[in-house]
């Protein structure tokens, strides 16, 4: 009975806390303002437009010495063009074959080298060559390696004076006969000729690509066209990576006969890119990139930090939500920022290659200032914390403590005398006390009228309070004596002794729920029920109420008993017997072992009642419930079910063997008993009963009762006055036919059927002519329609089954042709029975749902028996006012002969499957088709060859001469109407003009 209280907080506590939070609150708001409002985002947005703007001045520099110096290479090539026309003017030189050794154009080179070492001089570049070659691009391609002459001269220093005997140059390609001409030293690679290898395709492009393009644009205006910058490569057997500009030497004539170019070493090329411009004291980078606009991927063709960036690595750039561009790189976050070169013109063969310089920095570096500023605003909030804080204390300290004061006094008063506490000179505070003093008095004065009210009341009740926060207790003089304990006085208790001496009652509680708890006492001889009721108040308090209810509780027993037995024998009625059933079956196998349940109802009582009356009746009947106490176990359950019907219960028992002789004792026992009835003669008692046995028969106890049923029900329309064991297989096969007709009567009652269709075909088109609507059940087990109509027949509801299916076979053929699944010119057969015609109420509905298509329905006769007249009487007026037709089924089948075949004078005429099936092999079927289809043509009546499954079938009638075919081999039936394929259509046919060709040859030979 103790409550969970919840714990009361101190004033102190309760203004401090707001305070503090007002404090954290108007700090998160100013920081907020200066963090969320766009300060910080400004500051970094700041420092990344200073890096954009030191890349964008620092491109400029660089695309106008690419562009205006290094690429400015038109007058050098002008000046060549015109020295290689006048000695292949003068027959020095010819163009044609320049390419193929230094000997050839060794003429050309001697003249030419000035211009390529002015050229060096004035656009300031690291090296300039020319490369001749009268080969095709695509050739030289698909070569492994290759080898061309020409000149290369290096100056790794052009910002150097230059040397008037050339002594600060070198070649690096040229032939012997050249280097000794000109009196300039040779690198430590030189080499006579270019030589170009397959594993360093940029190498090679400096020559093919330009070239290339020379011979594909001859009519190009300016070199800047058809220029080419290659992107970073060496020399072979160079280690000093460049990048260069060439382009293709052309005649006046439009003869392309090499490349002249220029080269900047990338050493060269970091000079004029200080990375630490960017930032300051901060690893940046600069890297110059060259984006596949095809591709869309970025290569880096120079790096001014190798190991940050190498050269030569791809980039996966992600672009940020507001635009700004950045590089993860090793678990580094990068800012970079791109300005694109323009180095070639729109429209231009190599404009996909798009150059730019990008700079790099670290997106920390970028943040590092606002970092710096957040640092000093996170110090500037814990110190305005700390003074709020302490501020806070201070002031919730001198408010809560008078409050205080006035707490502590009232914890010392006691709380059963009228209370007077001390002034605060607090005005609100003092007006409190004042209350509080007043209130304690009331209290004090209802609590004694209450106590002497319980005390006059003729009903035993007392009253308890307990009072958590001020551990107080409340309670009448009589509490305990309805308890009956004499020797406890109530007013020597306090709240623990209360509730240890109210847990000495725990074991005579026999009931308890939230809030309640009954007790069974033994008092005076006689038990006493007490009810303690209880409820807690504000969290902090439990009051309750103890009552006398043995007289209520005596009062609910006797209707219970009344409620749960039988008035005339004292047996467990109906309701008493299925619940005390389920509540044993819940405990499962281990507590109930072996069980039997017998089902017995008396014999003869109707007899008697009828003879002697209902009072001899209802000794019969208690003589039986007496003979069933007298006889079986005292743990076995008894009940009265209904009038002459009992049941019995054993269970508990390890074998069945047990239960057997007990029920053996049992049947000898009321075999002795009998009653008196007048005049004074003796009516023995006489029963029947079946056994459902537990856990063998079933272990559900519904079923047990329906399995005992059954067993009695056996019993009494067999051998009677016995009692027998449960018989499954009897069982099975009674319930399967209950079962059966259960859903006969559901499926006509719901309309449980479904419609397939199986198309009839024409035999000279293989187009589809109608439909043959069959009827599938949808019940668990009665699905075939052989097995409705034969159950139809036997519960005699062939007439319903009529009914049901000219209803639902209409109404799907409708909604088919509606849809579309099924051609409004075809016909459908429905199968109608000879002996039974539809009611005026269905064909009005069939009339009136289905207008304008009664002329598509054609009735099927299916019936085997003699045919009514009157309803074939009906038929006929039907099929008349519909302008429809009668079918024959079955015909052949020794069904539906030549009588039912002369009184019916139908439209169409079926073949039994019995004939057709294997007719392309049997003489005498064929006898019978041929002489049925000369029969019919005399007469104007269609034959129909149903059953038809093998293409051999569908040859041999159709060369005997039917009408329309039907059958498996064509189509299944189908809830969907199906479609003849193809192919069958297209057989028809063929047998059709094979039969008509034939036809025309005997005609030809007559």
């Amino acid at each position: 009975m103790r409550m969970k209280t919840k714990k009361a907080q101190p004033i102190l506590k309760r203004i401090l806390i707001p305070m503090i939070l007002l404090t954290l609150m108007e700090v998160i708001l100013l920081s907020g303002t200066f963090i969320y409002g766009g300060t910080i985002q400004e500051l970094n947005q700041n420092a990344r437009g200073i890096v954009q703007g030191k890349v964008k001045n620092r491109s400029s520099y660089l695309k106008n010495e690419m562009l205006n110096n290094w690429s400015n290479v038109s007058y050098t090539a002008q000046l060549i063009n015109a020295r290689a026309e006048e000695l292949e003017t003068e027959g020095t030189i010819d163009l044609d074959k320049i390419g193929s050794s230094s000997q050839e154009c060794y003429p050309l080179v001697s003249e030419i080298s000035k211009y390529l070492i002015e050229m060096i001089r004035s656009n300031k570049v690291t090296g300039a060559f020319v490369i001749f070659n009268t080969d095709d691009p695509d050739t030289l391609r698909n070569q492994e390696n290759f080898a061309k002459p020409g000149v290369y001269f290096r100056d790794l220093d052009p910002d150097t004076s230059p040397s008037i005997r050339n002594s600060d140059l070198l070649i690096e390609r040229g032939s012997v006969d050249l280097v000794h001409s000109l009196d300039i030293a040779t690198d430590s690679m030189w080499k006579p000729q270019f030589e170009f290898q397959k594993e360093n395709p940029e190498t090679r492009n400096i020559l093919l690509n330009p070239y290339e393009q020379g011979l594909l644009n001859t009519d190009a205006k300016s070199l800047t066209e058809v220029g080419y910058w290659g992107k970073p490569h060496t020399l072979t057997d160079d280690d000093k990576k460049m990048i260069s500009y060439s382009v293709p030497l052309v005649t006046s004539q439009g003869k392309v006969y090499g490349v002249l170019g220029m080269e900047i070493t990338l050493e060269y090329l970091s000079s004029m890119l200080p990375s630490d411009e960017l930032m300051s004291g901060k690893n940046a980078v600069y890297l110059l990139v060259i984006k596949d606009e095809e591709k869309g991927t970025y290569e880096t063709a120079f790096s001014s930090d190798e190991k940050a960036i190498p050269q030569g690595s791809k980039l996966q750039l992600e672009t940020s939500n507001d635009g700004y561009q950045y590089l993860d790189l090793d678990s580094r976050h990068m800012f970079i920022d791109t300005d694109y070169l323009q180095l070639y013109d729109s429209n231009g063969p190599f404009e996909s290659d798009r150059w730019g310089l990008a700079g790099v920095v670290k997106e920390r570096d970028i943040t590092e200032f606002s970092r710096k500023i957040l640092h000093y605003i996170a110090l500037a909030i814990l110190f305005t914390i700390s003074i709020g804080i302490g501020g806070s204390i201070i002031v919730s300290f001198m408010i809560s403590r008078p409050i205080y004061a006035v707490s502590k006094n009232m914890q010392r008063l006691n709380t059963r005398k009228k209370i007077h506490l001390p002034r605060t000179n607090i005005l609100e505070i003092d007006q409190m006390e004042r209350s509080i003093e007043k209130l304690s008095s009331d209290v004090i004065d209802s609590a004694t009228k209450f106590t002497q009210i319980l005390n006059k009341a003729s009903v035993r009740i007392a009253g308890f309070e307990l009072d958590f926060k001020h551990e107080t207790l409340f309670i009448t003089d009589e509490f305990f004596r309805i308890f009956g304990e004499e020797s406890i006085t109530t007013k020597m208790l306090d709240i623990h002794s209360f509730q240890k001496q109210m847990e000495s009652f725990d074991a005579y509680k026999v009931e308890e729920s939230d809030g309640y708890a009954l007790y069974k006492i033994a008092y005076e001889d006689r038990d006493t029920y007490i009810r303690l009721s209880y409820s807690e108040l504000d969290g902090q308090r439990i009051v309750g109420v103890a009552e006398d209810i043995t007289r209520t509780i005596q009062e609910k027993q006797l209707l219970e008993h009344e409620r749960d037995h039988d008035l005339l024998t004292g047996l467990k009625n109906r309701r008493a017997f299925q619940r005390l059933m389920h509540q044993l079956f819940a405990k499962g196998e281990d507590y109930l072992k072996k069980a039997a349940l017998v089902m017995i109802d008396l014999d003869n009582l109707k007899q008697i009642n009828d003879k002697f009356g209902h009072d001899y009746g209802d000794k019969y009947i208690q003589a039986a419930a007496d003979s069933f106490r007298k006889y079986t176990p005292q743990e076995t359950v008894i009940a009265r079910i209904s009038g002459d019907e009992f049941y019995l219960f054993f269970y508990g028992y390890e074998s069945e063997t047990e239960i057997t002789k007990l029920l053996t004792k049992f049947r000898k026992g009321i075999a002795k008993e009998y009653i008196i009835l007048p005049p004074m003669q003796r009516a023995s008692l006489r029963m029947s009963g079946g056994i459902s046995w537990y856990p063998r028969d079933s272990r559900h106890y519904e079923q047990l009762l329906q399995y005992s049923d059954f067993a009695m029900y056996q019993i009494k329309h067999s051998t009677k006055g016995e009692i027998g064991n449960f018989d499954l297989g009897a069982y099975h096969s009674e319930e399967y036919i209950s079962q059966n007709r259960r859903e006969l009567t559901e499926l006509i009652e719901r309309e449980e059927v479904e419609y397939f269709f199986q198309p009839i075909v024409d035999a000279h088109t293989g187009k589809i002519f109608a439909y043959e609507a069959l009827m599938r059940g949808t019940m668990p087990t009665l699905r075939s329609p052989a097995d409705i109509l034969s159950l139809a027949r036997e519960e005699h509801k062939l007439d319903k089954i009529e009914e049901l299916t000219w209803k639902i076979a209409t109404k799907t053929f409708i909604q088919h042709v509606r849809n579309r699944r099924i051609s409004p010119e075809c016909k459908v057969f429905i199968n109608s029975l000879a002996d039974y015609r539809l009611s005026n109420q269905t064909l009005k509905l069939i009339e009136s749902e289905c207008k304008g298509y009664l002329d598509h329905f054609v009735l099927e006769i299916t019936e085997d028996s003699q045919a009514n007249q009157e309803a074939m009487d009906v038929k006929r007026v039907v099929v008349n006012r519909w302008n429809s037709d009668f079918a024959l089924d079955d015909y052949g089948s020794g069904y539906n002969g030549e009588r039912v075949l002369l009184e019916l004078a139908p439209k169409y005429i079926k073949i039994d499957r019995s004939i057709i099936f294997g007719i392309h092999i049997n003489i005498d079927k064929q006898k019978i088709v041929e002489n049925t289809i000369s029969y019919a043509k005399e007469r104007n009546i269609k034959v129909i060859a149903e059953g038809i499954e093998t293409e051999q079938e569908l040859n041999k009638v159709i060369e005997l001469g039917v009408d329309y075919l039907q059958g498996y081999y064509l189509a299944r039936p189908d809830g969907m109407p199906p479609l003849i394929n193809k192919f069958t259509v297209d057989h028809i046919k063929e047998l059709n003009e094979k039969m008509t060709m034939h036809e025309e040859i005997d005609r030809d030979a007559e």
